[in-house]
């Protein structure tokens, strides 16, 4: 019952997102409003639990409770089937990121969890926050069971992601950056083309050097190499965090099942998609590390060095500077004049 734990809805299911807001009532409201779908889509009761939390979405897993279905009918006395649902709550831009990625890909065969419902377009009158409820994504989260595949499933695995993102990557848009939508379509919000002009000004201030300014030269040129070959820089949907938690595979048929989290959705070149993805995915990756599992830490970036290469370059500073101060102990042992000497000398310039 809803009503009896609403202590703990205020506290879980709205969570730290829509705190920060300090708005008591619109927090109020928004919370009856998703009780009450939730309500509606479990058929019944329903228990939450926080999975996920991030710095600008968390994310619960929703169970309905019930283990009967009531009514009369046909089947009427067979058990209902336990439902499972995900809630995602946080920032409306990436909320309403992942509705719009459903929406342009509903007609492709890319796997993305069906949304239910949710406060992405703004009627709880919390501009900032809301919630969105999604179908749980079929199959097994890729990370867990990856380490348990064979070499030929693994490969289909791979070949199967590279169709899906052929797939999605197919797709035109126009400009690049964020992704809106204007009630006729969705399009890039945000054209690069001012940013030119603001290149140029910064070039013509003169407040770097000339060596400086010669590279940002070059890059305007660039755009003349973009037009000789547009395939490599046309603007298509990026997913943008491809890695092993944010995908889900099928054993049996050694499948993608489900691509999630496409709060990142945006316009660019596709191979901002493959430059992720070989840092996330690959087997030894030099660009980045992560220090625990992929859903207990998020990833730590360095600028293409290893751990160990890392924890040699540290060991190595440190012996050279243990090196370099007992060499100048030993000389001050050894050669206690010359020191006094050099410390007179400094003395004297120090008064003058």
């Amino acid at each position: 019952n809803p009503k009896e734990r609403s202590g703990e809805f205020e506290d879980l299911c709205m969570g730290s997102c829509l705190a920060r807001n300090r708005r008591k009532q619109p927090k109020a409201k928004l919370s009856s409003k998703l009780s009450e779908e939730l309500t509606k889509i479990m058929e019944g009761a329903w228990s939450l639990r926080v999975c996920a939390r991030g710095c600008d979405q968390d994310v619960s897993v929703v169970s309905s409770s019930s283990s009967s279905s009531g009514g009369g009918g046909v089947g009427a006395d067979r058990p209902a089937l336990r439902r499972t649902v995900i809630l995602k709550r946080g920032s409306r831009r990436h909320l309403a990121h992942s509705l719009l990625a459903a929406k342009l890909l509903d007609s492709t065969p890319v796997p993305i969890p069906r949304v239910l419902c949710g406060d992405a377009e703004g009627d709880s009158g919390i501009p900032e926050w809301g919630y969105l409820v999604e179908e749980a994504a079929s199959g097994e989260e890729m990370w867990l069971v990856y380490g348990e595949l064979s070499a030929e499933a693994k490969e289909s695995i791979w070949k199967h992601l590279g169709e899906l993102m052929a797939t999605y990557h197919a797709v035109q848009m126009e400009g690049f950056g964020d992704v809106g939508f204007d009630g006729k379509g969705i399009h890039s919000r945000y054209p690069m083309e001012p940013a030119k002009d603001d290149l140029e000004a910064f070039c013509k201030a003169q407040v770097v050097s000339s060596e400086e300014i010669k590279m940002l030269r070059a890059y305007l040129r660039s755009e003349k190499v973009m037009q000789m070959n547009r395939r490599v820089t046309e603007s298509v949907p990026l997913h943008e965090d491809l890695e092993m938690d944010n995908l889900f595979v099928d054993r049996k048929t050694a499948k993608i099942s489900a691509i999630i989290d496409w709060a990142d959705l945006h316009c660019g070149p596709r191979s901002e998609d493959f430059a992720r993805l070989y840092c996330r995915l690959h087997p030894e990756p030099k660009c980045w590390y992560r220090r625990a599992s992929p859903r207990a830490s998020r990833a730590v970036m360095y600028r293409h060095k290893s751990p160990t290469q890392l924890a040699t370059t540290v060991i190595t500073v440190l012996v050279i500077v243990i090196l370099i101060i007992f060499i100048v102990s030993l000389h001050v042992i050894l050669f206690p004049s010359s020191f006094h000497h050099i410390g007179k000398h400094f003395s004297k310039d120090i008064r003058s």
